[in-house]
């Protein structure tokens, strides 16, 4: 599987997000047909959550 990122807001620098790994990211399809993926951060291990384009979500879900 590709590798994703995606922010955290557990690990915050400066008061602001960061950009982290996403471990076992699992992709969804909305009944509207939006994608996302949730998955925990590499780091600190909290959830994830990012909206994903189509064609992104295509090649995640193969």
């Amino acid at each position: 599987m590709a590798e994703l990122k995606a922010l955290c807001m557990k690990c915050r620098t400066n008061n602001k997000p960061t950009m982290r790994d996403m471990v076992n990211p699992v992709v969804t399809k909305n009944e509207k047909g939006r994608y996302s993926a949730k998955g925990t951060c590499s780091v600190c291990g909290g959830n994830m959550f990012k909206f994903m384009s189509e064609a992104d979500g295509e090649a995640m879900m193969q």
